[in-house]
């Protein structure tokens, strides 16, 4: 087996950067992403010893290589602590893995683990959260609170303390949209007239400073039980546009409620007052990147003082920085809980390496990864689900538009890395009929929705009814279509038609997938599905390789017809087995 055959069949499937050795240490190939992450132009690497990684002045660099190699008794040394230097001189704590490969060209494979540091993640996170609440200028000390709760207690004192806004009460309902609801959560304040004569009478001996009244606010126990009674059970179906609190949610404007407010006869006001046991009260919207996310209702029932058009002003411009804080709260929240499983699958996976050493054979790292794959694949699923729909709320405007752009860039990379791993990991496995094509094409484009979107690309899909199913395992249909799709994408870039069809014709189910794009010209055709042959600035040469590998295995054919200026379409067919036939893979 050459270096080649080796890459093309294992490497770019199961590792991120690698680099291939000859028996002196001299790079002769790498992964695309040590020059993308790195900094490094093939020039830079390619022909170059291994040791122009380490900063020149580590000591001991210049024999590193060596000492790893007489380190190396059964073939492989795992999990080395060491630093390497990105293009620009930045000096990075890297661990990585050598393993001599049974060949006659005496190969060796360094693999680079966690370039990316989950440390170096929170340290941005911590970061740019704490910005956030230095734009918000509520606190003297600037403290990071730790929880989504400190937040919600830090929003309603800033509501109602003489330090704040001064209103009497606050009730905060915010969306649940896993149930579809508004949910009341948190009330503050007084819940009688005899109960806010105590607290004012002891006006004298309270904290003086927003910041310490917060403080004091936590460590009061069971605080304004009355008040959060009234919230208790509350919950208005979203769909309940009638409801005064939904009426503000969907229109993303205040509502003031008084004697002179027009709909003061609507059921939904006439509940609300009776609950707040108010004549006047104000529901302010909560929106963050154009979506509501809940509303907060005030009132001055102790002190009936009206609420004026300057309240107003105010609580809606702190409205929009509470928002602001608390779902950035609650996104930071839900990163760090998957960034942590995703720590514990990765120790997991280290301590699976060991397996590979006992084996000393490469080809078993697969089946090391697809193990670990599903550990990583439910904590990335949580990542990208999130981001994802924050990222869509968002403009370019936003100064966190970049951070969860490429969240969901690299999310959605790693997800495809995961399905790649388990795809060629798995052990073999008879094949079985049951593979529905139209399920494997409606799979890859519900992946690819947003990338279709962000390109403006139109898609016409025309799958015939009652197609019958083909003996595929699921997985490699599915990265097959996936491939020809993603091609598709890259070769219309913006503004263009995809066509997706597929039939059933003589026995075989069709499938064609055509683009609008620049087409391919007549002498690269003949070699799209070479090794390494590539068009693309990074691109690989390989999607289409292992497309032609997968097809050709399963019985089935590829064809290619392409027009330059018009597009490219892809034609592949697979025989249907007729019934009571099996086919063993």
């Amino acid at each position: 087996m050459n270096y080649q055959e080796l890459i093309v069949n294992n490497l770019d499937r199961i590792l991120d950067f690698w680099l291939l050795l000859d028996d002196k240490g001299k790079i002769i190939y790498c992964s695309q992403l040590i020059y993308r992450e790195l900094g490094y132009c093939e020039a830079d690497i390619i022909d170059q010893p291994f040791q122009m990684f380490f900063p020149a002045n580590d000591p001991g660099s210049a024999d590193y290589f060596y000492q790893l190699l007489f380190d190396s008794y059964s073939g492989s040394v795992v999990n080395q602590k060491t630093r390497i230097k990105l293009k620009n001189g930045v000096i990075i704590d890297i661990e990585l893995s050598l393993y001599q490969l049974d060949t006659e060209h005496n190969y060796i494979l360094i693999a680079f683990n966690n370039i990316t540091e989950v440390v170096e993640i929170r340290k941005k996170v911590k970061s740019k959260i704490e910005s956030l609440y230095k734009e918000l200028n509520l606190f003297d000390n600037r403290t990071i609170y730790e929880s989504i709760q400190d937040f919600i207690d830090t929003i309603l004192v800033s509501i109602t303390a003489g330090q704040g806004l001064r209103f009497n009460r606050g009730f905060l309902f915010l969306v649940d949209e896993d149930e579809g609801v508004l949910r009341g959560i948190q009330a503050i304040g007084p819940g009688s007239g005899e109960e806010a004569g105590m607290i004012y009478s002891d006006f004298d001996s309270a904290p003086k400073t927003l910041s310490e009244m917060i403080e004091h606010y936590k460590l009061m126990i069971d605080t304004d039980s009355a008040v959060n009674t009234i919230l208790t059970d509350v919950q208005i179906n979203m769909s309940d546009y009638q409801n005064v609190l939904i009426k503000a949610l969907s229109s993303q404007k205040y509502i003031l409620i008084s004697d002179e407010y027009p709909l003061i006869n609507e059921p939904s006001v006439i509940w609300l007052r009776e609950m707040l046991q108010v004549h006047e009260c104000a529901v302010i919207p909560l929106l963050w990147h154009g979506r509501s996310t809940g509303v907060i209702v005030v009132d001055n029932q102790v002190t009936r003082s009206q609420i004026t058009t300057h309240d107003i002003k105010g609580i809606t411009r702190y409205a929009e920085s509470a928002t602001n804080a608390l779902e950035s709260a609650k996104l930071m929240n839900s990163l760090d809980m998957s960034i942590n499983q995703i720590k514990q699958a990765n120790l997991k996976i280290r301590e699976s390496q060991e397996i590979l050493v006992q084996k000393e054979k490469l080809a078993v790292m697969g089946e090391m990864v697809a193990h670990m794959a599903h550990e990583v694949r439910g904590p990335l699923a949580t990542i990208g689900g999130y981001a994802s729909r924050v990222y869509k709320q968002m403009d370019e405007s936003d100064r966190h538009y970049d951070s969860i752009s490429r969240i969901v860039e690299v999310v959605g990379t790693l997800e495809l890395v995961v399905n790649d791993i388990l795809d060629e990991s798995m052990p073999e496995e008879e094949v079985t009929m049951g593979c529905d094509c139209s399920k494997a094409i409606n799979k890859v484009l519900n992946i690819l929705e947003e990338e279709i979107h962000l390109r403006k690309v139109s898609v016409s899909m025309n799958i015939q009814g009652d197609l019958p199913d083909i003996n595929i395992k699921d997985h490699h249909l599915f990265e097959i279509i996936s491939n020809l799709v993603r091609n598709a994408l890259e070769a219309i870039d913006n503004d263009g038609l995809l066509l997706v069809l597929a039939s059933s014709i003589d026995n075989h189910v069709v499938i064609t997938i055509q683009d609008t794009g620049a087409g391919i010209q007549s002498d690269v055709e003949g070699k799209i599905f070479s090794p390494f042959f590539t068009t693309k600035r990074e691109g690989t040469g390989l999607g289409l390789v292992v497309v032609k590998k997968l097809v050709e295995e399963n019985g089935g054919t590829i064809q290619v017809r392409s027009v330059l200026d018009k597009g490219t379409t892809f034609i592949i067919s697979f025989p249907v087995e007729p019934d009571g036939v099996e086919n063993g893979g």
